[in-house]
């Protein structure tokens, strides 16, 4: 279940209105819970997805740069997208993790503006409460359903948008100025493996190719060849990450071949696909 919202914006536990710009479209990928321990020991975790942490027990924490980022009981953590980190636990941690993709977002525009770790909330807070809960459902072996998933996308904005308001004034970087990201997303995600022309979309769009140039470089920070292949990957990402095989992904996703997608995913996320899938975590 992977919903795409074109305009992100939600009343999070009776609090003002949390929102993290107009026309900013937000997608919850996975949502879960599990329990763990020492085993736990992802190296050089790196994602086109933004992960969202709580965790209900002390003991779990992330290694960025050499600097270790704990993660206490009830607190709610943002990994950015695209950030390599470590992670380390001792003990018996029971984990609730969120999957999120902000498709109007490059890699550049991340890097630059969103480049380490955020504790959004602590224990006993508005939005550390709201996952408390539900990540005490799914810890328990609760199936994550339509209404569980309703209430993960809720927080997830409220995340996300305390993350942005942490990151100050380089956050302004992160916000389109339309619904432009969720209109070529929603393109390419219906179909990843068709070939996707910048003339078509233009005119899908009721643009001309010139003008969908200049807005994409102005909203988005990138050309609308490069999102089409960033949008690619990242569904590639998922893909690897439920366990579809590194072919089969290539041809769901729109690369002519193995050898070439291998390429673009190493070059994206500083490994290739099979080892990439191995170092990722339980979110």
């Amino acid at each position: 279940m992977a919903i795409l919202l074109p305009d992100v914006a939600f009343p999070l536990l009776g609090s003002s209105t949390t929102a993290l710009g107009d026309g900013f479209p937000l997608r919850l990928v996975h949502l879960g819970g599990v329990t763990l321990d020492e085993r736990w020991r992802g190296a050089d975790l790196c994602s086109p997805l933004w992960r969202i942490y709580a965790n209900l027990d002390d003991g779990a924490a992330a290694v960025v740069g050499g600097r270790t980022v704990p993660f206490p009981a009830g607190a709610v953590a943002v990994v950015p997208a695209w950030l390599h980190w470590a992670a380390r636990c001792r003990g018996r941690v029971r984990h609730g993790n969120a999957l999120v993709d902000l498709p109007g977002l490059t890699r550049e525009r991340v890097e630059a503006a969103a480049d380490r770790i955020v504790i959004v909330a602590t224990a006993g807070q508005p939005l550390a409460q709201g996952w408390h809960g539900l990540l005490a459902e799914l810890a328990a072996g609760a199936t994550p359903d339509e209404v569980r998933h309703a209430r993960g996308l809720a927080l997830a904005a409220g995340a996300l948008a305390a993350a942005f308001a942490a990151y100050g004034s380089r956050a302004a970087h992160l916000r389109p100025r339309s619904g432009l990201a969720a209109d070529l997303a929603a393109i390419v995600d219906h179909d990843p493996a068709r070939p996707q022309p910048v003339a078509g979309i233009a005119r899908r769009l009721g643009l001309s190719v010139a003008e969908l140039g200049r807005r994409c470089r102005a909203e988005l920070g990138t050309s609308p060849a490069r999102f089409v292949r960033g949008r690619r990957l990242a569904r590639a990402a998922e893909l690897l990450r439920g366990g579809t095989g590194v072919a089969d992904t290539a041809t769901r996703c729109g690369f002519p071949d193995r050898t070439r997608f291998s390429k673009a995913f190493a070059a994206a996320m500083g490994c290739p696909p099979g080892a990439w899938r191995r170092r990722q975590g339980p979110g």
